[in-house]
């Protein structure tokens, strides 16, 4: 940090757009800004252009998908453990949602535009007020509307009516929230010149749309909706909560509504948007990220990442943690180890290959440690386990479970007894083993982070992947329990590693597995992201973030494991 900033903000969707205007208005005024996004690459690249524009290390990025609650939770937790403070939430993430007509509006895609528009809202609210209330702060939350939200036509139901629920929500949280002095507004933009409007690079045709009906004959600015946000987070606004400012160059005001449905803005804004999205064919995943940008290639060859502006104490000396990882040996935890050793941490770690322990010991080298344990056998982790403790004195600060196998893609009647035995030893018990046998010494000394590595398929659910989802879920469910046994100061939480260019991946997919990152990109983000788990994370389900985004995969084998990959 420069200093004390004037105003420190979270902001998602804080790439582009609104968003990035926002965060220029924020820091042009001596503010710091924490920007959320789900493109990561445009994310990363926000940051940079800001801190030279403003000559300032102020400005921070974290990957945050706020259709995820642990995501958003912890872009919240980053700035104030970063800061120390909070004093403004702008809810700005959102894209088109569904623009279907009415008797078109599948329910699914319904639920997702409220879980993208509504819940994501809802969400920052809850996450900002409590540490308001909880640090006492009389801080600023703005939520970014629509004028679609204050009449329905062309933005479609499902948008029209997340947009309505946002601008009632924000009524019926300032009139809750104003007697701990903690200010809740809206705005609402109308024909703004941001990515989502724009149709094959250009909007010429919004322009002329804009300029043929407005009082003011101009297409809005982000900068024009970033100046309102910032002026509602200001303390000239200290008076100022419950409203729904509007930004729209008088649109709504001329009337007739734009989103009356035949009014010529409307249809253009609709056109746009539509065309849009037909451009760039379904959402992938869960819907969120339409407007997520071009994805890069290769991860590895175009994607560049500094793990000390994602958690800048990450890789402090002074905070020198013992990890102990299982499956060392080779995918995420060779890469994690890799990773943890640079940054300067030790590593205690384990395989069943004696061979391979071996080398892993020439490579790193005496200030870290490999056995060959078999997790799944009871009397081999309970040896290490003695020995690290007892003999050499070395009780794990992160215990990570990440050691796992699978069965070939078939349905469970087909699955022989000994395919189910090998995933649910390894898998699940292999973790509980660990948790059983170094939990005492580190019940010991009070402290200590248990992290249970969980998969998309210990969330979710798809076919012919019964046994390795059984496993899973079940590591899901024993690590929520073991959570409630911890005493303070100590945590257990799963960790979902997210959609990554793994081996297993490369052989089911092929060149699509080359849209993910691969195990060395992806330690650059788990490694700050598991040293940065707290006692406060104690029973959560996290995701390494910005890894668990589904791209979409083609695969020409129907009957290999899972058509949904997001557990891969």
């Amino acid at each position: 940090m420069n200093g004390r900033a004037s105003t420190v903000a979270v902001i998602t969707g804080g790439a582009k757009g609104i968003g990035y205007a926002t965060a220029e208005a924020l820091l042009a005024k001596g503010g710091a800004v924490f920007l959320g996004d789900i493109d990561i690459p445009a994310g990363y690249q926000a940051v940079e252009r800001l801190r030279r524009q403003f000559n300032t290390s102020n400005c921070f990025f974290l990957p945050t998908d706020v259709t995820d609650e642990g995501s958003l939770a912890r872009l919240v937790d980053f700035a104030v453990q970063t800061t120390g403070r909070l004093d403004a939430m702008i809810n700005n993430a959102g894209a088109g949602g569904s623009l279907a007509r009415l008797v078109e509006t599948t329910a699914e895609s319904w639920d997702q535009t409220f879980r993208l528009l509504c819940r994501a809202v809802f969400l920052g609210t809850q996450f900002a007020t409590r540490v308001f209330l909880r640090e006492q702060i009389a801080g600023s939350i703005v939520n970014v509307a629509s004028l679609a939200g204050l009449s329905g036509g062309a933005g479609g139901a499902a948008y029209s009516a997340a947009k309505a629920a946002v601008i009632n929500f924000t009524r019926a949280a300032a009139t809750e929230l104003g007697a701990y002095g903690i200010r809740c507004n809206c705005v609402c933009p109308g024909a703004i010149d941001t990515p989502l409007m724009r149709r094959d690079g250009g909007n010429e045709e919004l322009k002329a749309a804009a300029e043929a009906t407005q009082p003011l004959r101009m297409l809005g600015e982000p900068a024009h909706v970033a100046a309102a946000i910032a002026f509602l987070c200001s303390p000239d606004a200290a008076f100022i909560t419950g409203e729904s400012l509007v930004v729209d160059g008088g649109a709504t005001a001329a009337g007739p509504n734009i989103y009356s449905g035949w009014h010529p803005l409307g249809k253009a804004i609709a056109a746009n948007i539509q065309t849009q999205h037909a451009a760039d064919g379904p959402p992938p995943g869960n819907g969120t990220n339409a407007d997520r940008g071009s994805l890069p290639k290769s991860w590895s060859n175009e994607f560049q990442f500094s793990s000390s502006e994602l958690f800048p104490t990450a890789g402090d000396p002074k905070t020198r943690r013992t990890v102990l990882i299982t499956g060392a040996s080779r995918g995420l935890g060779y890469a994690l180890t890799r990773k943890l050793a640079e940054m300067g941490h030790k590593v205690v770690g384990c395989c069943r290959s004696a061979e391979r322990v071996a080398e892993l010991q020439r490579e790193f080298g005496d200030s870290h440690g490999f056995r060959a344990v078999d997790v799944a056998c009871d009397k081999s982790v309970h040896a290490w386990a003695q020995e690290l403790a007892e003999e050499l004195d070395c009780v794990p600060d992160i215990l990570v479970s990440n050691a796992a196998t699978f069965h070939e893609g078939k349905q469970l009647w087909r699955l022989e007894p000994d395919e189910v035995e090998r995933v649910i030893q390894t898998n699940l018990m292999g973790p509980m083993n660990l948790a059983r046998r170094f939990l005492p010494y580190m019940l010991k000394r009070r402290s200590g982070i248990i992290v249970n590595f969980s998969s998309g398929w210990g969330r979710e659910v798809d076919q012919r992947v019964s046994a390795y989802a059984a496993s899973k879920w079940g590591i899901e469910g024993m690590t929520k329990s073991l959570a409630t046994e911890l005493p303070p100061g100590m945590a257990a939480v799963t960790l979902h590693p997210g959609i990554i260019a793994s081996e297993g991946l490369q052989r089911r997919f092929g060149e699509d597995a080359a849209r993910y990152p691969t195990p060395e990109v992806w330690a650059e983000f788990a490694a700050p992201f598991l040293l940065s788990i707290s006692p406060a994370d104690n029973g959560r389900g996290l995701t390494v973030p910005g890894m668990g985004i589904y791209y979409g995969l083609r695969s020409n084998r129907p009957t290999t494991v899972g058509r949904n990959p997001r557990a891969a």
